[in-house]
Parts: structure tokens; sequence; C-alpha cells
């Protein structure tokens, strides 16, 4: 008995004691690694979401912007090089006015110049229209 009164106490310092730091370096090095996971799955739904949300939003301008503008200037053959430039204008406004705050400062970060991709998925979803 009195083996283990002096046992058990030397048992916990020299065993358990050095265990828990190890095991709670081990714990902290796992929940950082899954908050990263996490923190990653979240920027790579967010961003698809943004980028989705651009997509859509640009290719619905386009279509608003023929509906209401585009095809009655052909109709009566007036769609000319400075009506197109102000349908692309039309159509750029709209986008820029549909997106949130938190998209726009999203994308930006993501793809550098907002603009120029706006103006790269306009000119496509015009080529796109033309062809149907």
């Amino acid at each position: 008995m009195e083996f283990l009164e002096k046992f058990l106490p030397l048992l916990f310092m020299m065993v358990i004691i050095p265990s828990i730091s190890v095991l709670t370096v081990f714990i902290v090095s796992f929940i950082k690694s899954k908050k990263e996971e996490l923190k990653k799955k979240i920027d790579n739904e967010l961003l698809s979401k943004y980028i989705d949300m651009l997509a859509d939003t640009v290719c619905s301008c386009v279509i608003a912007t023929n509906q209401t503008y585009v095809n009655s200037l052909k109709e009566q053959g007036k769609f000319d090089a400075e009506a197109q430039k102000i349908a692309f204008q039309k159509t750029y406004d709209a986008v820029l006015s549909i997106l949130s705050e938190e998209a726009v400062k999203y994308l930006t970060a993501f793809y550098g110049d907002l603009g120029v991709v706006i103006t790269e998925l306009i000119e496509e979803n015009v080529n796109n229209q033309k062809k149907v």
C-alpha cells in the first residue's frame, strides 16, 4: 500500500502530466487544420456563389437591354455604333446596380479589375444572343 502511495504521485508526474501537454498540442493542431479546411470550403462556396451570380446577372441584363432597347432600334434601322455603345453602357450599369456591394468587393478581390470581367461577359452574352 505504501508503495502505491509513493508510486501513484510519481506516475502522475512522470506520465500523465507530460501526456496532457502532448495531447493538448495535438488537439490544438487538429482544430487549426479543421478550421482551415472549413474556411477554404466556405471561401470556395462563396466564390462560386458570386461567380454564378455575376454570370446570371450579366445574362439577364443583356436580355433585358435587347428587349427594351436594341430590338426596337433594329426594327427602325437605327442601331448604329453609337446605339451599340449606349446599349453596352445600359447593360453595364444595370449589372453593377443589381450586384450587391459585398459581391462587388468579393469579385473585385478575386478578379482584380471587375470592369474588364463584366465587359467580357457582356460581349460573350451578346455574341451568344446573336447566334440564337
